[in-house]
């Protein structure tokens, strides 16, 4: 697929945590956009010189070599006027070379930055989600400490409590008794 300044112009990108400044992107795209318009103006520049240059060369006579024999010329014929030939527009090899390695270039600087930016995007992702899984097993060694501590409390607690009960109730039997002696006293 051949990529056309109006695509790069039209591309918006997802906006991600922490990502690339769109701003900075923007610019660096449009400088591309910018470069690919010039070298397009440059291309149709040489075409248009290629197409005169053609047909300059298409009317021009013939040099005929310094020692030729002179031989008078027919009489012209009329001739009808010839179909108009289409003339193929071609660049001279250099100069196709030299757009096409500039062309080449340019493609391969972005693919470059692209591949730098996927690179550089995938690693701070991967930075982002080992140090969230990171605080994540903290968070929950923390928890589990405190659970224990918790547990440990509650098993206090309950031991106390069993031993409070424990105590009240021998207070309430020994009352008990203290009662049924002092009554059997009375009787």
């Amino acid at each position: 697929m051949a990529i056309t300044v109006a695509m790069i112009e039209e591309k918006e990108f997802k906006i991600k945590m922490r990502g690339y400044d769109p701003s900075e992107v923007d610019e660096f795209l449009d400088e591309i956009c910018d470069e690919m318009v010039a070298l397009q103006e440059e291309i149709a520049t040489l075409n248009q010189r290629l197409s005169q240059s053609a047909q300059a060369n298409a009317y021009a006579p013939a040099a005929m070599p310094v020692n030729a024999p002179v031989v008078p010329a027919p009489a012209p014929v009329p001739v009808p006027a010839p179909a108009p030939v289409a003339v193929k527009k071609e660049e001279p090899a250099p100069q196709r070379e030299e757009a096409s390695q500039s062309a080449q270039k340019l493609l391969a600087r972005a693919q470059k930055l692209y591949d730098e930016t996927l690179a550089d995007a995938k690693q701070e992702a991967q930075d982002i989600l080992d140090e969230a899984k990171q605080k994540a097993a903290e968070q929950i060694g923390s928890l589990e400490d405190q659970r224990n501590s918790l547990l440990k409390e509650v098993d206090e607690l309950k031991a106390a409590a069993k031993d409070y009960r424990e105590r009240f109730q021998r207070l309430i039997e020994d009352q008990q008794h203290i009662l049924k002696a002092e009554t059997a006293l009375f009787e």
